[in-house]
């Protein structure tokens, strides 16, 4: 999932362009919880919540980067809603629409392999056009449900570029806020309407808001404040790992505001050290957070392959053979992750290199 626009996002506040480091780490910091949570959940017979939870608030942390950096490349007025979809689409479609591809043809020539997976003509046309489907079956892709709220996100965004950033993300909260109330009223939903009125929409909303507080600079640089930020996000983290989550697709609203909240306080702590200039530069993590989307998308493929090697060769329930399988899976989807950066998703970004700069006011 790191669905979000590779190019170092910029602030059109500032008098000169300056990178965002932070938001780059923490997209690498989030695809690596992601990956690391299947990773140690893969080869367990019984649900581990807390490693769930994990790879859920890497998920939610990555829709409030992507709230974020939206509201920031479009600037502080209109915008071109045609450019900024064709640089979405361009940013998110081609390396997803591989990994698809992938899965049908492994799901296809491995059927075994796979529990749900069952692809279809209709199915796939649903995934490749970011149609959530219960039956049949799309996303086909397991982690692909985050791309089809990223979608919903960029289309509904676009759909107010004729408004002043200010006044977008107020307008955007409240239909945000109206779609998720209305789920949590709907009896029997659709798999379709519960999917747009989501609690998952929350996370983009609570980034928007992030990103107006750091374009009007109410991100202090002073000690006390980080001090303050530091003390609230181990609170959180805390908070949000010792409550409870009896199911982890169907997290109570409180729950899920707590999860909320501790990821946007992760962004928040981040920005604000950047800010404060004691973020330091680190060229792995750099490369990481450019590599995200890819790390995202494509790292349960080689996680599958060295743990159905593993079982078929070793008893992965003993201790020190599961830690041992679990490394060399972390490396494996590191590394296929890696390559398909390189090979699938860098080469269109060089493509749509003009299309890279900030949307520019209508």
């Amino acid at each position: 999932m790191g669905q979000i626009d590779p190019a170092v996002p910029r602030s059109e506040t500032a008098n000169r362009p300056r990178e965002i480091i932070s938001v780059q780490y923490l997209r690498a910091f989030a695809a690596l919880s992601v990956l690391i949570t299947h990773v140690l959940q893969w080869p367990l017979n019984d649900l581990n919540i807390a490693m769930l939870k994990t790879g859920r608030l890497g998920v939610e942390v990555f829709f409030v980067i992507s709230g974020f950096i939206m509201t920031m490349i479009a600037g502080d007025g209109a915008f071109r809603p045609g450019r900024f979809l064709s640089r979405r689409a361009l940013r998110i479609v081609p390396a997803y629409w591989a990994a698809t591809f992938l899965v049908v043809a492994f799901a296809l020539a491995l059927p075994n392999q796979f529990r749900t997976t069952v692809p279809t003509i209709e199915g796939l046309i649903k995934s490749l056009l970011f149609i959530p489907s219960l039956d049949p079956k799309a996303p086909l892709l397991a982690l692909g449900w985050t791309l089809d709220f990223e979608a919903f996100f960029y289309v509904v965004f676009a759909s107010l570029f004729f408004l002043r950033s200010e006044l977008r993300t107020l307008v955007l909260c409240v239909l945000f806020a109206a779609l998720v109330a209305t789920g949590l009223h709907l009896h029997d939903p659709s798999h379709v309407a519960d999917f747009y009125t989501s609690m998952s929409l929350i996370g983009f909303c609570a980034g928007t808001l992030v990103a107006q507080l750091y374009r009007h600079g109410w991100l202090s640089p002073n000690p006390d404040f980080r001090y303050a930020l530091i003390g609230a996000m181990l609170a959180l983290l805390a908070a949000f790992y010792f409550l409870p989550w009896n199911d982890i697709d169907h997290t109570p609203l409180p729950l899920h505001l707590l999860m909320s909240i501790t990821a946007v306080s992760i962004v928040l702590l981040g920005l604000q050290i950047e800010v404060a200039e004691l973020l330091p530069r680190s060229a792995t993590l750099k490369y990481l957070g450019d590599a995200s989307y890819s790390l995202y998308l494509f790292h349960l493929f080689a996680i599958a392959a060295v743990w159905a090697v593993a079982k078929r060769l070793f008893d992965t329930q003993q201790p020190l053979v599961y830690l041992g399988c679990a490394a060399a899976a972390i490396i494996a989807g590191i590394g296929f992750s890696l390559v398909c950066h390189h090979l699938v998703e860098r080469p269109f970004l060089k493509a749509g290199r003009r299309w890279r700069r900030t949307v520019v006011p209508a």
